[in-house]
């Protein structure tokens, strides 16, 4: 009788909890998508991800950028670049903020991997057929291939900011890259329809050689090869 009652009781807080979403923990795994390696086209990509054990995560949220709240950027190594549209601001930030990451990233040195937002615990693979708009939680995987291939290595990232009404995007390295920082990229009215594009990459790792000498050539080539994607993108709307 006494097992009966507690049995009873049990399946009375269940339901309870079920009401109240308190137990939503079973329900919400249902959605949660895990990483299949098969369809992410870089190996390198491929060996960070299984790496640091991120296809073994059941929660996106445990990935973190590298980049916090008050950092201060003066202690970091800076690249800045400004790039000019004939395009109004409205249009030209629009087209940033609702391109295809696999358009945004798909060029001779850098191709998309895969993309995994942190807030849906959703995966989006190079063959997905549409991309939710970008937004802060979001983390891109890419594929770096420099010197005519001599070198590939992979690169993650966060998206930490989305400023519509100071145009500013804002994406963090994750915080087990082996360059730090993040890049800023601010986009201005410049008059006459035109637009006016300002991209900050603040980076340090462990390595001066890397910092003063490696990182800085390819930051430049990266950052032009992506607003030259971007710019051909537009033009061609």
């Amino acid at each position: 009788m006494i097992l009966e009652r507690v049995g009873f009781v049990g399946m009375k807080v269940s339901f309870l909890l079920f009401i109240l979403g308190i137990s939503s923990v079973s329900v919400a795994s249902q959605d949660f998508q895990t990483i299949n390696l098969e369809e992410i086209p870089q190996i390198q990509v491929r060996n960070y991800i299984v790496s640091r054990s991120i296809n073994q995560m059941d929660d996106y949220s445990l990935i973190h950028a590298s980049w916090k709240k008050g950092n201060d950027e003066s202690s970091y190594n800076t690249v800045i670049k400004t790039f000019y549209l004939k395009s109004p601001l409205s249009d030209v930030w629009g087209y940033y903020t609702h391109s295809n990451p696999v358009r945004m990233w798909n060029g001779e040195c850098v191709r998309f991997g895969l993309m995994i937002s942190k807030y849906s615990n959703s995966v989006f693979y190079i063959d997905n057929s549409s991309f939710p708009l970008i937004d802060t939680g979001q983390v891109f995987f890419l594929g770096l291939r420099l010197m005519n291939g001599l070198i590939n290595v992979p690169v993650a990232f966060e998206m930490i900011t989305i400023d519509q009404n100071q145009k500013i995007v804002e994406f963090s390295y994750l915080d087990d890259n082996k360059s730090l920082g993040k890049q800023t990229i601010q986009f201005f009215d410049n008059g006459e329809g035109k637009t006016r594009i300002v991209h900050y990459s603040y980076f340090k790792s462990g390595s001066s050689f890397r910092d003063k000498v490696f990182y800085p050539y390819f930051h430049k080539r990266l950052i032009k090869e992506f607003h030259g994607n971007m710019k051909l993108f537009i033009m061609s709307r």
